[in-house]
Formats: C-alpha cells, structure tokens, sequence
C-alpha cells in the first residue's frame, strides 16, 4: 500500500468507528432507553473493543502481509454490520427480540463491539505499513491518529446532521457497510482477485437496493403516524390514536410519551397540565408565564388560552418546536418560542416571571443541571415577587424509585424555596405525576380554578397537599452542580416508567400496528 492509500484507510477506520458509535445507542434507545448508566455502558463497551483491537493488532503488526489484512478486516467488517443490520431488521418486523432487552445488547455485540474490535486491529497494522515507507517513526504514529481522528470528526458530523435525521437509523448502517465494503473492493479489484471483489460488489449491490427499497410506515384503523424522525437528540413520534368515542394524539420522546391530547376535546389526556393551568389562574390576566419545556405545548397553550398570560417557552429541539405548531395547535396563540437550553436561557434572561414551569424530562431522563441547587437559585431571581415556581415529575416518593423525588424536594428547600407537593388523582405512584409547587411567599390557593375529574367532580389543589412530614428523607441528597446525580437517583423510577411505555406502547404499536421500533 502507498502513503496515500495507508492514510485513506485510516481516515476511513477512524470514521467508520465514530459512525458506529454515534448511531449504536439511538438504534437500542426505544427498547434501553437513553439514560446516562445506558450510555456508560456502551462508551465502556466501545472502549473496550478498540483496546482489545489495538492489542491484537499490535501482535499482528509484527507478521506480514499488512497491507492484506487491514483489506480483510474491512471486507469482514462489511458482513459483520450487514448481520447487526439484519438483528435490526428482525427486531423490527417480527416477534424475534421483542419481549425482553437481551435482543438489544445482542445487536450491540455484533453492530459496535466486534467492529470496533475489529476496526481498532488495523491501526496498529496500519503504523506497520507506513513503517515501510521509510517514514520516522514519531510521525507514522501521529499521522495515522490524526488522520484516524479527522475521519471521526467527519463522520460524526456527517451521522448527527444529515445520516441520521435524512435517512434514519437502519439506513445510516446500510451506508456504513457501503463505505466499509467500499475499500476492500478497490484494493482486490487492482489484484484482479475475483474470488474477494465480486461478494463485495454483490455486498454494495444489496446494501444500495435496501436503501432505495424502503418502505413507507403503514397505517391501521387505530393508529396513523403523522411525524417519525430520528436524530442526535433522540426519536420523535407523533401518533394518532383512534378511540371509539374519541381521538388521542401522542408525542414520544425514545417512545416515551410527552404529551397526549384529546384531538376530539382539546383537553389534556394526563391530569398534571390541568393542575399546572389551576395553578396558573392564581396571578391574574396579562401575568407573565415561563414554560421550560415545551413537548407538544399543551401547557403555555392553556396557561395562555384559560388564563390569559402572557407565555414565554423554551425548548431544546427545533423537532418538537415545529411538532408543538404543526401537530398540537400551537400556531396563532401569541406564545413566544425560544429554542436553548432551559438552564442557559435562565442564565441570559433578564426578565422577571409571575409563574414559572419546568417539565425538561427527555423521554425518561431527567438532567440534572436543570434540577440543581444551583439552578433553582437561578430561577429565583428570575420570579417576580409572590411568584411561584412548578416542577413536574414523576410520582414516586417511597422506597429506592422515590429517591430522586425525595431529593428534589431537598434540594428546592436547599435553595431557598418553600415547597407543597401535589399529586394527580391516580393512587398508584407509578400511574401518577408530583407537582413540586415551590414558592417564597405563601400563594392566593382560593384564586385558582379548581380542576374538574373525569366524574365531574372538583380536584381542589390545596386541599390535596401531600404530607411532606410523612417522606423518609434519611437518604435524600441535595443535587449541585458539582454532584450532577439526578439521573442516577431517577435510574430505578425511569426504569418502571420504561417498562410501562414498553408494554403499553411500543410493543403493542410494533405488534398490532407493525411500526418498527427504528425506521
């Protein structure tokens, strides 16, 4: 191999691990979820795949033929992504993998761990060959990594801005084994070794039609898929449901759900928007409103429909802000979008707000930046006085899944706040949210808007506060800047959040209705 070529074939190693390794976690996202222990786990797993490489390369180096091998290993490599591709493709239409997450670490073996075991064996062949070349030694190392590095950088790039949200996951892969069948094919094809060249192009051949084959999500009578997309920040999914009596609409986050709505009503599905808007109707018309976390905007829309705020919101990802407009009635309400982080937009505003919301949960992730001490103070002087500050999470308060609730409650108290805890009128925890209601000046409670229940009754917040005096504070931490552990406390209460998506949604969606768990 020439200079020129040993420099390609790094360049493409390098990006072709950096491709993997971006997509892997998201393909297992819907069955695993994203939290932070997840990924962990897979950099873990990636690193250790590249270090066993470089081993084994390393040994191989010294033996020969180098410039065969690192051909072989991506002609190998090709078939080896092409079979996790197919374990996508069987997770994805059939029953195989379905019930249980092994299918999806199994999938991460054969997609990330053995290519770049198998990728990482070639930089040590690669030093080798340029070692032929006469080259000093200290340069062949730091031109073979940085070259290596740049094809990360590229490919990274290249999956996170276009692969991913243009084409989607699997075809992101099938792409993969394009380019890894790419350059073993061009080598054998010089040597005229058709044994080697022709599977190759029979390889590329497949992959290409694959791509061009894909078909579109079909429809049932219950459920229509309105948006399906798929990018660094996650998979997005706007469902209609079909009810006998009504119509729900649903956005998922990793397929879970953000908001659902009652298409038929107008009215929220989940109880906790409703609670949040009684809230709201404490400070009068024209009261200045800030929701951190827009999901499909029910909240600032009723915060500005029912109680005549003036609404700002703030979310992360363009996706859901163009989802809220397009697919929840968001347009033509006056509500001023803000796309940036909650927690930096806090940080820059200088306005003041009578009534602050924060819902940031990403699918079943809660960040805990935005849920620090350090925040919380932050929020406060973002509140004008009498103010009031409301936190929505999950419902759990007891045992090893109300950790991170008790700790949040510990933590509003660290920064100041006085805090009530409200919950929506289901008995189960795992069935209901908590609203953190977090204040410096004791609310107006009788000027809200009482929320009616499905039985037409009244839901009188302030008559419903939970006893704090009754949590078991003993191992409840106060979240900092410095102590980031919110999504680590969250891990078991995300996991029994996951598990009831999983069953009730995902599942059912892919076996009643077939729509693939990764498009």
């Amino acid at each position: 191999m020439k200079r020129n070529e040993i420099l390609l074939t790094a360049f493409l190693e390098g990006g072709l691990v950096m491709l993997l390794e971006v997509s892997s976690p998201l393909i297992v996202a819907p069955v695993l979820g994203s939290s932070v222990n997840i990924w962990a786990i897979l950099i873990c797993i990636s690193i250790a795949a590249l270090a066993i490489g470089y081993f084994l390369g390393g040994r191989r180096a010294g033996k020969g033929a180098v410039a065969e091998y690192s051909m072989s290993v991506f002609a190998l490599n090709s078939l080896v992504v092409l079979t996790g591709w197919f374990l996508i493709y069987l997770q994805n239409n059939s029953n195989i993998g379905s019930n249980n997450q092994y299918f999806s670490w199994l999938i991460i073996i054969v997609l990330l761990f053995i290519p770049l075991l198998l990728f990482g064996s070639t930089t040590p062949v690669l030093i080798a060959c340029m070692d032929l070349q006469k080259d000093r030694k200290s340069d062949i190392v730091g031109k073979i990594y940085s070259i290596s590095t740049c094809g990360g950088i590229l490919f990274s790039f290249l999956a996170g801005f276009y692969f991913i949200p243009s084409l989607g996951l699997s075809h992101t892969v099938l792409w993969a084994i394009v380019f890894t069948a790419a350059l073993p094919l061009v080598f054998y094809f010089r040597q005229k070794r058709k044994q080697f060249y022709f599977p190759l192009v029979v390889l590329i051949i497949l992959s290409i039609g694959l791509i061009n084959a894909k078909p579109a999500l079909s429809d049932s009578p219950s459920v229509k898929i309105l948006e399906y997309s798929e990018g660094i920040n996650g998979q997005l999914i706007v469902a209609d449901i079909n009810k006998q009596d009504h119509n729900e609409r649903m956005l998922f986050i990793n397929r879970m759900g953000q908001t659902w709505f009652n298409t038929t009503s107008n009215y929220s599905i989940w109880g906790y928007p409703n609670y949040i808007t009684s809230l709201g109707s404490i400070y009068p018309q024209g009261s200045s409103s800030l929701v951190l976390g827009l999901g499909g905007g029910v909240v600032a829309k009723q915060l500005k429909e029912y109680c005549k705020h003036n609404v700002d919101a703030v979310e992360l990802d363009g996706r859901i802000v163009e989802i809220s407009k397009k697919y929840f009635n968001l347009r033509g309400f006056g509500i001023k979008i803000f796309q940036d982080d909650a927690r930096r937009f806090i940080k820059k505003s200088k306005k003041k707000y009578d009534f602050i919301v924060l819902d940031i949960f990403n699918g079943e992730i809660a960040p805990s930046h935005g849920l620090s001490k350090e925040s919380f103070e932050d929020i406060k002087e973002r509140l004008a006085e009498g103010g009031m500050l409301v936190i929505n999470f999950n419902g759990f308060l007891s045992g090893k899944e109300g950790r991170a609730g008790r700790s949040l409650y510990k933590t509003l108290l660290a920064a100041g706040f006085k805090v009530n805890l409200f919950a929506t009128n289901e008995t189960e925890e795992s069935e209901r949210n908590v609203l953190y209601i977090s204040y410096l000046k004791e609310p107006q409670w009788k000027a809200s808007i009482n929320v009616k229940t499905e039985d037409g009754s009244e839901y009188i917040i302030d008559k419903h506060f939970l006893p704090t005096f009754e949590l078991n504070m003993s191992d409840a931490v106060i979240i900092t800047d410095d102590k980031p552990v919110m999504e680590q406390l969250n891990r078991f209460a995300a996991d029994k959040w996951r598990e009831g998506y999983y069953k009730n949604f995902t599942l059912k969606f892919k076996e009643e209705y077939n729509i693939p768990l990764t498009n």
